[in-house]
Order: structure tokens, then sequence, then C-alpha cells
């Protein structure tokens, strides 16, 4: 009983530092929703255009962001032991790396209409769906880098200015997509296409205002980053780049299992397909409460051993498991309770939701693995332990999770029928657990490491 008041005082702390990242995850899915709103209104070439655009541009997104996330790690450190002009270098190294690393995907863009056409994709929509893209890819340097300048403020326990940027680019993402989807005030009428250019002058004008914020407000004046450029150090970006690659490589190796789900039950129909996006859509917004709290929990282990103070940072590390489990505690009734109404609400159609229904159960049931798995995977990467965690999440997904999926739903076991959709979300939670299992594992070796 002696440790619950450090327990809540801990605990209050962590949700201070998390409940800004989370709600400014939040508009970023917002954002989405009102592109799929707004170009499904100009009809549905349109509205698909921007469906495949996105299945493009978010697993690269989130990929090469979780690199960029190495900035938050190594600035949480060098704050919390009062090293102001390491945390100045780092940034600017990060930012370097933001944007360098934003040039891949401009790279990669001539590969997307020949992928297109083997996927035997109309050739109109694939027009709109490429020029959808290049928009993005505008956009796509200044999103890094605000992400890079974003994990700086966090890091040194400034997370509001993204939240607040988050939201205000909400009314201007609805802005621009109305001016360029249907050409009002003298714009060009892109259609579908006209969000994803929306998308990028957003992601610009909330690079700019970050840049004000950070460089006018007083919150900033000890770790001032606008002074004092210098061209890349090459030794910090490899030792960036040896926290970041193994970060990304984790997030796309669970953001791309998932997102190729929606691929292996294509052959059941339409309406498994549609049901497997709406209980993944809800999934996907629970799990921003635990991933907030894994990427305050970076910030918080990694200050706490940049004061030399590993007790406490194993203290913290358990803490976050701990809330993150409770919030799972609290959803997964809801969920499964809740799940006819949920579906009801993303979906008319009655198959849809008999299946969408079914599958959240499993949604439900996954709520505290998936909640352990991702906040051990962010303690861990405050410790700086990065390269484990991204072969666990290859295990677990790549090597069980679709394997067992691919298994139960195409064939079945024995004398059992294939499951279909429900055999794939079978292999899918049963991966989520194997990763709760280790990771929560290598972080109590970890700490115990770093204290003895």
């Amino acid at each position: 009983m002696h440790r619950l008041p450090r327990f809540l005082t801990e605990g209050r702390s962590l949700v201070a530092l998390s409940l800004p990242i989370i709600l400014s995850q939040l508009a970023y899915t917002l954002l989405g929703v009102i592109d799929a709103v707004m170009a499904g209104q100009a009809g549905a070439v349109e509205q698909a255009s921007v469906a495949l655009g996105v299945a493009f541009w978010i697993p690269i997104f989130i990929t090469l962001m979780s690199v960029v996330q190495a900035i938050s790690p190594s600035v949480a450190h060098h704050y919390g032991a009062g090293d102001y002009a390491a945390v100045v270098q780092d940034t600017h190294e990060g930012i370097w790396m933001a944007g360098l690393t934003s040039l891949l995907p401009i790279i990669l863009m001539p590969g997307v209409a020949p992928v297109l056409a083997w996927a035997q994709i109309d050739p109109v929509l694939a027009d709109k769906t490429i020029l959808f893209l290049w928009g993005i890819m505008a956009g796509m340097p200044a999103a890094l880098v605000f992400r890079a300048i974003s994990f700086y403020s966090a890091s040194i326990n400034r997370p509001q200015p993204m939240m607040f940027l988050a939201f205000a680019g909400l009314g201007i993402n609805a802005l621009f997509n109305w001016l360029l989807i249907w050409g009002h005030w003298g714009f060009p009428a892109l259609g579908g296409a006209g969000c994803g250019w929306a998308t990028a002058i957003g992601m610009w004008i909330a690079l700019i205002a970050l840049v004000c914020w950070t460089a006018w407000s007083p919150d900033y004046r000890h770790v001032y980053l606008w002074r004092g450029w210098h061209w890349p150090h090459w030794a910090t970006q490899k030792r960036l780049l040896r926290l970041g690659l193994p970060m990304g490589g984790a997030a796309l190796a669970e953001v791309g299992a998932f997102t190729s789900v929606a691929v292996f039950v294509g052959r059941f129909g339409p309406v498994q397909i549609a049901a497997h996006q709406v209980a993944l859509n809800m999934a996907s917004l629970l799990f921003m409460l635990p991933m907030g709290i894994s990427s305050a929990l970076t910030i918080r282990v990694g200050q706490y051993l940049g004061a030399r103070d590993p007790r406490a940072a194993r203290f913290v590390a358990w803490t976050g498991v701990l809330i993150g489990l409770m919030i799972a505690s609290v959803l997964a009734p809801l969920v499964f309770f809740g799940r006819d109404v949920i579906a009801s609400l993303f979906s008319p159609d009655p198959g849809v939701r008999e299946v969408a229904s079914g599958l959240m159960i499993f949604a439900a049931v996954w709520q505290l693995a998936d909640a352990t798995q991702v906040i051990a995977q962010g303690a861990l990467r405050g410790y700086r332990v990065t390269f484990g965690p991204m072969l666990v999440m290859l295990l677990a997904f790549w090597v069980v999770g679709l394997p067992l999926g691919l298994r139960l739903g195409y064939y079945g076991v024995g004398q059992t029928p294939p499951l279909e959709i429900y055999g794939f979300w079978f292999g899918l939670i049963t991966a989520l657990i194997l990763a709760a299992l280790c990771l929560s594992q290598w972080l109590r070796h970890t700490a115990r490491k770093a204290i003895y």
C-alpha cells in the first residue's frame, strides 16, 4: 500500500502527458473520416480514389514516422540529464533525418502506376489515385518534419502544440477539401484527388505554425531550436537510425499484418471485406488510448534514465502497463456488450453488421493483450531497446499469426471447415497475445538489468 501514493502521482503525470498525444491522434483519424465523407459526396469513383490512395500512403507514413520517433527517447534521455545542448543537437539531426526520409516515398511514386495496372484498377480510377498521391507526396516532407518537432516538444513535456494544431488542421483540411474537390473560388476541381492536395496544404500550414510556436513561446527558451544549424552529422544520424529503423520495422510488421488481411479475405466476398474494415476501424480507434500512453511512457522512462534513476524508470514503466490494463479492462466489456450497436453505426447492411459484430468479440478479447504489447514496447523504447521488439513483432505476426490465420481461414483444422474471416482474426489475436507475453518479459529483464 505504501506504493499507492507514488503510483497515483506517476499515473497523473503519465496521463497528463499522454492525453494531448491521444487527442492529437484522434484528430488525425478524423482527418481521414472528413476526406472519406467529403469525397463520397462527389461520387463513388472519387471516394474510391481516396480509399486506394490511403491504402498506399498510410502504411508508409506510419513506418517513416516511427523511424523519426527515434528523436523521442534520445531527447528524453538528454532532457532528464539536464543536457539541453544535446537536446537541441539531436533534434536538429532528427529534423534532417525526417526531411531526408520523406524523399523515399517520392522516389517510389513511379512504381504506383504499374501496381495499379497489375491489380486491374480502372484506368480513370488509377489516374485519380495517382493524382491524390502526388498531393500527399507534396506534403510528406512537412508532415515528417512536423512530427520530428512534435516528438521533441513532447519529450521536453510540451505535448500541447501538436494537439491544438491537429484540431486546427481539421478545419483547414475541410476548407481546402471543399475548394479543391468542387473547384470553388477559382481553384481547380480535382474531385477526390483534391483531398490529397488539401492534406498537403494542411501539412505545410501546420509545420509553419509549429515552427512559429517553438520559436516564440518562452517554454522553449532553454532548449531553443532555431539557431546554430549545421549539416547532418553522420555519426549521430547512424545512432538515431539504429534506434529508429527497428521502430519503423515493428510498426510495419503490425500495420502490414492487419491491412493484408483485407487482401487475404477478398475471396470470401464484399461482406467479409466490409465487416473486417468496420471491426478494424473500431479496434484502431480504441488502440489510440494505449498507443498514447506508450508514447508518453517512452518519454517518462527516458527522462528517468537520463537522470540516472533506473528504479524510478522501472516503476513508471510498470505503472504505464498497469494503467493500460485498467483501461483495457473497462473497454473490453463495453465492446463485447455493445458490439451490435457499434456495428450498426458503421454499416446499414445486415450481413456486414452480423459478421462485424462477431469480429468485435475478438476485438474485445484482445484489448488486454494489445494494451500490454504496445505499452511494453513504448517502455522498451525509453530504454533505447528497439531491435529485439521488432523481431518479436515480425515473429508474432508474420511467422505465427498470419500463417495460422491462413490455415484456419482457408482450410480449417482436421474436420473443421474453413473459418474464413474468423480464422484470420484468430491468428491476429494469437499474434497479439504472443507479442504481449514476449515484450512484457523483455521489459522485465531490461528494467532489472538497468538497475543491477
